[in-house]
């Protein structure tokens, strides 16, 4: 089963970084050193974020490891509510979480649906799955975003078009 080591994953920060482990030394007892690298023979194996779940985390998204069952399932649960549609989204801030999720779930499941990860079959289909599905978002929800910005447009050269006829 493939698993994600701390040299595998890219976290943007070294405070992320320091974070994830914390986390995993707090079981330990072992002394955090922020100076400390992380040997290849010293890798810990980092472990799905899901609470009662020991197995090796293989995904990350909105920053918490999932291990294949997980990930599978929160992708599902999250897809399920999404709106192909940015414009019924509760505000700008939902709106961009979903973008953001989107976009993190085609670049994570793209990874995962690799041969070389050996996963069955079955869980490779339903990666590809949910690569299809929020690719599929990800486009319907850029179109409807390209039409309101092309209207918005619209309406403000009309409104500069008929001030400019109003004060003439």
């Amino acid at each position: 089963m493939p698993i994600a080591t701390h040299s595998q994953t890219n976290l943007s920060t070294s405070s992320n970084t320091m974070g994830i482990m914390r986390a995993m030394k707090e079981d330990s007892g072992e002394k955090i050193n922020p100076s400390e690298r992380t040997e290849p023979s010293a890798r810990k194996w980092i472990r799905c974020d899901t609470p009662h779940c020991g197995n090796a985390a293989v995904g990350l998204l909105a920053l918490r490891f999932y291990c294949i069952g997980h990930f599978i399932s929160h992708c599902y649960e999250y897809l399920e509510r999404c709106n192909c549609n940015p414009l019924r989204d509760a505000d700008v801030v939902t709106s961009f979480s979903v973008d953001r999720f989107l976009q993190q779930c085609v670049a994570q499941t793209g990874e995962l649906v690799r041969p070389i990860r050996g996963f069955d079959n079955l869980d490779r289909a339903r990666l590809f799955d949910i690569f299809l599905w929020a690719s599929d978002l990800i486009a319907k929800r850029n179109v409807f975003k390209e039409e309101s910005a092309s209207s918005a447009g619209v309406r403000s050269y009309s409104a500069e078009l008929s001030k400019k006829m109003g004060a003439a």
